[in-house]
């Protein structure tokens, strides 16, 4: 067997859907018919050329055996779970992505980002990626909540402002202000690149609704912390609104805050979507203060992952 990674090509689409539906289990007459009800989908919402970006395919001779997805953005690459036809073996497939994968990116690109979730099996692929040069760089886990009940301040301590023009340089001070004192791994890019962090979490993460960014400020004027909140449509967060980014400034911490602009944040979500929005948000584990106001409000943890990354030689 010899493993060839190329970058995807037009008309690549029929291969990668089949190899994605026999990676998830698809067999026989079954995967015919879903490949052809999911070919027929992607024509009607004109979808082809989407699929058909971002994407590296393993080629064994003329037969299709891996498909794996990335996005680059900033000088990072994150890669993405390879959908492996069964067949094959994973370790040697998913290997050969991570042995070819620098010549395939931008020479701008200098580090490599991978998300391991477990599959429904439990199974994961982080000793593949360490073996590959990859190095764990920290545990996480999903939280998620659905707001059947109404949220309503315990204090009021605070005074809150919804994004704007007018209140565009606080929200950017505040962001960058709040990288000071103890850092998650998670945000050392943006502590290092913070307006380009800034726009990104704006412009490039969910749907962005001015109102669901929150900026709280105490008593005395001082702008001491925020909630970036933005809904997800389509990936693993569909449907979704993401806590993207909570902080407290570093001289008004330890003083409650944290849960009360979150759960400011969690009643102007209910507000706008009802008792059937669900929010979600990630968690460094080990990160007690955060997991104990999260678990306050009821958040309940979901499912665990690792992030491993990998700096360009």
């Amino acid at each position: 067997m010899e493993i060839y990674i190329r970058p995807v090509r037009p008309g690549d689409v029929f291969a990668i859907t089949r190899t994605v539906l026999a990676a998830r289990g698809f067999r026989g007459a079954e995967l015919e018919r879903q490949l052809e009800r999911d070919l027929q989908r992607f024509r009607e919402q004109n979808i082809i050329e989407l699929i058909e970006s971002d994407t590296w395919v393993a080629v064994d001779g003329s037969r299709m055996v891996g498909v794996m997805r990335y996005g680059e953005f900033e000088g990072d690459v994150h890669l993405t779970k390879p959908d492996i036809d069964p067949a094959f073996d994973e370790a040697t497939v998913t290997g050969a992505f991570l042995q070819r994968f620098w010549q395939l990116v931008s020479p701008e690109t200098r580090k490599a980002v991978y998300l391991d979730y477990a599959d429904a099996a439990g199974h994961t692929l982080g000793d593949v990626f360490m073996q590959n040069g990859f190095h764990k760089l920290i545990d996480r886990f999903d939280m998620r909540l659905k707001l059947t009940k109404e949220i309503k301040p315990v204090t009021q301590l605070l005074t809150y402002s919804a994004y704007s023009p007018k209140t565009h340089d606080r929200f950017y001070e505040a962001f960058r202000a709040s990288f000071a004192g103890s850092l998650d791994p998670m945000m050392e890019w943006d502590a290092a690149h913070p307006e380009q962090s800034f726009e990104m979490f704006r412009d490039r993460f969910g749907e962005f609704d001015p109102n669901l960014w929150v900026l709280a400020t105490d008593a005395a004027g001082r702008d001491v912390g925020f909630a970036l909140f933005q809904t997800f449509r389509g990936g693993r967060y569909d449907g979704t609104t993401m806590l993207l980014y909570m902080a407290v400034l570093q001289g008004a911490r330890g003083q409650g805050y944290g849960e009360e602009i979150t759960r400011e944040g969690l009643r102007r979500v209910r507000k706008r979507d009802g008792s059937n929005a669900v929010v979600a948000l990630t968690v460094t584990r080990g990160n007690k203060p955060a997991e104990r106001i999260y678990e306050r409000l009821g958040f309940q943890p979901i499912e665990q992952f690792t992030v491993y990354n990998m700096l360009r030689a």
